[in-house]
């Protein structure tokens, strides 16, 4: 009965010929001579000056998971049912490498993958993007820090055992490269938005060209001002005689102070609305918040009596009672 370590080896993703450097139709005893002279190269034995030992171990693990299968008939016969598909991709991956390494012009590259049959489609990076409030509403440019993996020239060709003594890369079969690109945020950016810049992402080896970049926008807390979708918010406290009278007061927004108009009677919690003073060309919500009196003058108190008398206004509350008894009330202390 096969153990399920052994079925994960016959299930895996790695093409066990070409790591021990055999075709597919390698006998058992060439499949053998193969290992030997891996062992001899590659082996615990062997210390190679300057090479990770981490990788060495890696590399070395894979030789004997590979001589295990395919020198067991059985399950080798199973490896080669599971891995039928993958060992053709793999080798066309290997073509599309070695065109690439030629150093040919983009649109002959472009030729070879085409003629590999591969869709090489360039993977994208998604990366967020932290802006102020004001950098939303005026546009801003962000410098962007990329790492580039790049074929290693000296072993892309190479088996993945014999690059362990490449001192180029050390083994990983590539290097990165740092990068910095310049992104414009437009005018009008909102949290959540994604921006896309074509060809200005990470390069990717498997298409041989650079995936798009995608930024995600976040937006900074604002000290005073917020945010409801696209729409910028804002609570104004005004005092009880501006809010009676009417006033112009000034208000913050998101690219400076504006002067606004308070109408006459405006009741706490009224809306008022700025146009285009929002994100995306959306507005900006000012919410008023009546703010009454800590102290009054003897005399304030006095107007506010004679207010109070000359009021033609109705009780607010004579709605209550429309539906209940006409008891008389009872007095609480």
């Amino acid at each position: 009965m096969v153990d399920e370590r052994t079925q994960n080896k016959t299930q895996t993703q790695k093409d066990y010929y070409y790591i021990l450097g055999v075709r597919p139709d390698a006998t058992s005893r060439e499949i053998q001579q193969a290992y030997e002279q891996l062992y001899e190269k590659f082996g615990p034995h062997v210390n190679i000056s300057g090479m990770d030992p981490d990788i060495m171990i890696k590399n070395f693990r894979e030789i004997c998971d590979s001589y295990e299968v395919l020198m067991d008939p059985k399950l080798r016969q199973e490896y080669d049912r599971n891995s039928a598909q993958l060992r053709q991709s793999m080798g066309d991956l290997r073509n599309l490498w070695q065109k690439s390494a030629d150093q040919k012009p983009r649109d002959t590259q472009e030729n070879s993958i085409q003629a590999a049959g591969i869709k090489a489609a360039a993977l994208a990076v998604e990366l967020e993007c932290e802006i102020t409030l004001k950098e939303a509403m005026k546009g801003c440019t962000r410098e962007i820090r990329l790492s580039d993996p790049r074929p290693c020239e000296q072993c892309n060709a190479m088996k993945t055992v014999n690059r362990m003594q490449c001192q180029g890369c050390r083994g990983l079969g590539y290097f990165n490269v740092e990068r910095v690109t310049d992104v414009d945020l437009p005018a009008g950016t909102y949290d959540g938005m994604e921006i896309r810049r074509p060809g200005c992402g990470r390069f990717d080896i498997r298409a041989n060209r650079q995936g798009d970049l995608i930024l995600k926008v976040k937006l900074l807390p604002h000290p005073v001002l917020g945010v409801l979708g696209r729409d910028i918010t804002l609570n104004v406290p005004v005092t009880l005689y501006e809010a009676l009278l009417g006033a112009e007061i000034e208000v913050p927004t998101a690219t400076g102070r504006v002067v606004m108009k308070i109408q006459p009677l405006t009741h706490p919690g009224r809306v008022y609305r700025l146009k285009g003073l929002g994100l995306a060309g959306a507005d900006q919500l000012i919410s008023i918040d009546v703010v009454f009196p800590q102290k009054m003058t003897a005399e304030e108190l006095a107007l506010l009596k004679q207010m109070r008398e000359h009021s033609q206004e109705p009780s607010p509350r004579e709605g209550l009672f429309k539906a209940s008894p006409q008891t008389p009330p009872t007095r609480i202390e």
